[in-house]
């Protein structure tokens, strides 16, 4: 397969896949489109397909692997910007970035500490939370208000957090309309559409949630973006022994199906359109709950797997989350977003999502998330690579000669002068204690709290008044419509 260019080209450090297993992957996967085929409701994919060279049967589809084979020439690798067009990490092969969503089901309240329906009001000071923290790439838009009508819910939410932060976006319309508004949004804070086209700052994702199986909103999202050149992040969301087969490499030969069936549609649509990843989510059905669940260790191994095949096909990789199962901030919820962070380096997956997002992907909380912020801050600090030079070498000999042995460097001028070279915890208590004291301290969800809210209070994003009155006007007309 030939490597299209994209980004840093920096590689994975751990490999769970041979490159003929990720070969044998592909052409099971290439079988499956040609025999079992994809279910397309939409008339416009069936005529695609059939015009590109394929086959239709009803509302199933079958694609040849020379249709699979053109698409992945064709298609436009795509750089991200932020809104006020600064180059972002997001989407460089081999840089890791994350991202959060921006509203769920359900919010932890900052203030009165007690989970309740997320409304529209959260998105603002979410945002903005979101906005603050550096170790927050991305921000994911669904739409998720319970106060806000289901038609208006993606542009809403788009609209919101576009008035509280300048990072890329990754939104999650549903349906035509809620892209078209959401890049009305976006235009208005790019400066305009050429702008926008230019220096991407949204990415818009069109998923299916059962694999083969399109859905009306998906393709209608899917060729949408390819008609406007809108980035778009197409994946399926496989659980192991729900909807797909109970097995690591029998999922991935199903989702890599549905991920190579949407590429086609897309560059039949529009020949070099922009299409950012390859991958899928991964999670695990689990038999004694029937919950899917994120974090088990499978999961982790799966989007591994996932990774090494995006990168095989010379894409930025998409799947692997950073959240956490049970419905509050413990030593579980702890150990599996550290445990999935880690893996997100050694992989080198690109685009890692729902930092901090937890209870099973129905929750969200600022203080989850600056925890997120907090440990991916401490895990690319450890998994950063390692300077060692000559000149380094020889003025450490230099330095030790004049300490001695049982020598001190705190005095010494080089500690002044590179002691903040090391990371420091904003969160993480490494402060000095009594073993026998009985006096407990603030704990590490008293501060995470207290620092949400003084984000909340105090955090001011910038956004011209001008520009927030046309996304004001804007808004209300969608609401008049």
């Amino acid at each position: 397969m030939e490597e299209k260019p994209s980004g840093s080209g920096k590689q994975e450090q751990f490999r769970v896949l041979t490159a003929e297993k990720l070969q044998a992957i592909h052409s099971a996967s290439l079988d499956v489109l040609r025999t079992t085929g994809y279910h397309s409701p939409v008339p416009e994919a069936r005529r695609l397909i059939l015009d590109g060279g394929g086959k239709v049967s009803g509302e199933r589809i079958y694609i040849n692997s020379e249709m699979v084979e053109r698409a992945l020439k064709t298609y436009h690798p795509v750089h991200i910007f932020d809104r006020t067009g600064k180059p972002s990490r997001v989407l460089s092969r081999g840089e890791v970035s994350f991202s959060t969503i921006a509203d769920t089901f359900y919010v932890l309240d900052p203030y009165s500490k007690q989970v309740r329906p997320f409304l529209k009001e959260d998105q603002r000071w979410l945002a903005s939370v979101i906005d603050s923290l550096p170790g927050i790439d991305y921000v994911q838009c669904v739409g998720q208000a319970h106060d806000v009508p289901d038609t208006l819910q993606t542009q809403v939410a788009v609209a919101e957090t576009v008035r509280q932060t300048s990072k890329p976006l990754l939104i999650y319309p549903y349906d035509r309309n809620g892209l078209l508004d959401s890049l009305e949004v976006i235009f208005i804070a790019s400066g305009g559409e050429q702008n926008f086209l230019q220096q991407p700052s949204l990415m818009c994702a069109a998923v299916p949630a059962a694999p083969l199986s399109g859905t009306d909103y998906s393709l209608e999202l899917l060729l949408t973006c390819a008609e406007r050149q809108v980035p778009v992040v197409s994946y399926c969301c496989p659980a192991m022994g729900g909807n797909s087969p109970a097995d690591i490499s029998a999922t991935m030969v199903l989702a890599n199906a549905d991920w190579l069936a949407s590429l086609v549609i897309h560059q039949l649509k529009r020949p070099g359109a922009p299409f950012c990843t390859a991958g899928c989510t991964m999670q695990l059905m689990d038999m004694h709950t029937s919950l899917w669940s994120y974090c088990a260790p499978e999961t982790q191994l799966a989007y591994s797997a996932v990774t090494e095949l995006a990168h095989w096909y010379g894409m930025p990789a998409f799947g692997l989350e950073m959240t956490c199962d049970v419905p509050r901030l413990d030593a579980q919820a702890g150990t599996e977003m550290m445990s999935q962070c880690q893996r997100a380096f050694l992989s080198g997956v690109e685009m890692v999502h729902n930092a901090g997002i937890y209870g099973a992907g129905k929750m969200c909380g600022a203080e989850a998330v600056i925890l997120a912020d907090e440990i991916i801050s401490y895990t690319r600090n450890a998994m950063k690579p390692l300077q060692v030079t000559e000149a380094k070498l020889a003025e450490a000999v230099s330095m030790i000669n004049e300490a001695g042995p049982l020598g001190e460097y705190v005095s010494k001028d080089y500690t002044l002068e590179h002691f903040r070279d090391f990371w420091y915890p904003q969160i993480f208590n490494r402060g000095m204690f009594d073993p026998l004291s009985a006096e407990p301290g603030i704990d590490l969800n008293m501060k995470l709290n207290e620092r949400a809210r003084s984000i909340i209070e105090n955090h001011r994003p910038a956004l011209s008044e001008a520009t927030i009155v046309e996304i004001n006007a804007l808004e209300a007309g969608w609401y008049n419509r």
